[in-house]
């Protein structure tokens, strides 16, 4: 049985997902923009005339193709049509340290509220299913980025930059909601907190489902997440409330987990008060599922939610790999490592900015797949089929500075048109394998064996 015929899906329009671009890059020349894009360092920023103001700064950091400034500001102002003017590389980098990079998660929050205010959404039993899951990021190896991310041993034995980013993934729609950059050992749990109100803000409080591995599995945590009155679905550890699952008359049943000084004791030390709070209330209930995966792999999740079979829930589940497919797309097809500079700043500005064209790229794959499935089954193909994402991106890429400044709507129409239709050509059929047992691996990730699409 397949998972398909208990998503709902929404109405793609290609037409909306148009509008929402638009109105994004007329967005990043508003005055409301402008005032999320000064820090408080710097109060009286992008109000001079300059050869660069901040509307094609923000139009040239989303554009970023992973090359050198010099090379980033001259490709910029060709694509712009703007030969005439000039702008040093020292010029640039400074104007930078003033952006503000909360200004590009304020445009990727207004960009996908456009979209979950209307009906475009797919969902899950009435849910819209999202994952969390952290992941280490490459960044330049500097001074302030090692002091402000923190660092780890190379195979060499030397200190290199490192961070951990952690990211809240809509599932079926495929968007990237909120990104957290944060210090290389810090808590994911932290993180995940956090995307929880970015959710709420984007979503409007629409009923949302959870999922998360099994770094994930604190007592703490669950009972935040009820407070919080979010859905969730936890795959456990093989030994995790062993007691209790060993007490378990079916595969699938309530269970109450008891707050034991045990479970409590690393709570304790960092939090007394919470430890005692959760202490006086003895115990939650939980519903554990144990199941199997078709490979023979052994699996036990626990969720508050009362929608869905084993079965569904155990399907559900697998869609969670999405996340990891997207962290390769970021790292991979979009140069989200690729940081302009060595400051600290840089990393937040680049990573924020390309969250967002990774969206936007989405949005227009999303449109454009809706018409080549329609397509496909009209001319009864074997396979199911999908855009090339990594050509996708290269597409969007090509032409980004010019959809955002070309002013004849004709114009920008036929480019728009062009666009889609380019994707559409480029579909690969998506085939069942048969599954296999999980087996870990080096792989080799060189760039020579990566080859991008800009």
């Amino acid at each position: 049985m397949e998972i398909a015929p208990i998503i709902e899906k929404g109405a793609m329009s290609i037409h909306e997902t148009r509008l929402r671009i638009e109105q994004l890059f007329a967005e990043l020349r508003s005055e409301r923009i402008k005032k999320k894009a000064r820090r408080k360092e710097n109060p009286g920023s992008w109000t001079r005339s300059r050869n660069m103001p901040l509307g094609d700064m923000l139009i040239c950091t989303l554009a970023k193709k992973g090359l050198s400034a010099i090379m980033e500001l001259r490709q910029y102002f060709q694509a712009a049509n703007k030969i005439e003017r000039t702008v040093s590389k020292q010029d640039y980098l400074r104007q930078r340290q003033k952006l503000n990079p909360e200004v590009f998660k304020v445009l990727n929050g207004n960009y996908l509220r456009r979209f979950y205010d209307g009906k475009e959404a797919q969902k899950w039993h009435g849910y819209l299913v999202m994952a969390v899951d952290g992941s280490r990021a490459e960044i330049p190896n500097s001074e302030e980025n090692r002091q402000v991310y923190g660092e780890s041993e190379n195979k060499y034995g030397k200190a290199v930059a490192r961070a951990n980013i952690s990211a809240l993934h809509d599932v079926f729609n495929r968007f990237v909601l909120d990104i957290g950059i944060h210090h290389y050992r810090d808590s994911e749990i932290a993180e995940a907190k956090k995307h929880i109100k970015a959710l709420k803000e984007i979503t409007g409080g629409q009923p949302a489902l959870i999922m998360f591995d099994r770094n994930y599995a604190s007592l703490e945590f669950v009972d935040f997440l009820e407070k919080t009155g979010v859905k969730y679905l936890i795959r456990l550890h093989k030994g995790d409330y062993e007691a209790e699952q060993s007490g378990m008359k079916s595969k699938d049943e309530e269970v109450k987990l008891e707050y034991t000084k045990g479970r409590l004791r690393q709570l304790k030390k960092k939090s007394p008060r919470r430890a005692a709070e959760l202490e006086k209330r003895q115990s939650v209930k939980v519903r554990i599922i144990r199941t199997v995966f078709d490979n023979g792999e052994r699996a036990a999740f626990m969720t508050n939610m009362s929608e869905g079979s084993a079965g569904e829930i155990k399907r559900l589940y697998r869609k969670r790999w999405s996340i990891e497919k997207k962290y390769h797309a970021l790292k991979n097809k979009l140069k989200f490592e690729s940081v302009t500079g060595k400051a600290s700043i840089y990393v937040k500005q680049d990573f924020w900015a390309q969250m967002l064209v990774s969206n936007i790229v989405q949005d227009l794959i999303n449109g454009a797949e809706y018409h080549a499935v329609k397509k496909a089954k009209k001319k009864r193909l074997k396979y199911e089929v999908r855009v090339n994402e990594n050509i996708a991106i290269g597409l969007f890429k090509e032409k980004l500075i010019r959809l955002a400044v070309e002013e004849d709507d004709r114009q920008k129409a036929e480019m728009y048109r062009q666009l889609i239709a380019d994707m559409e050509k480029n579909i690969v059929p998506v085939r069942k394998l048969k599954s296999a047992p999980r087996k870990w691996k080096y792989f080799n990730k060189y760039k020579c064996n990566l080859k991008p699409s800009f």
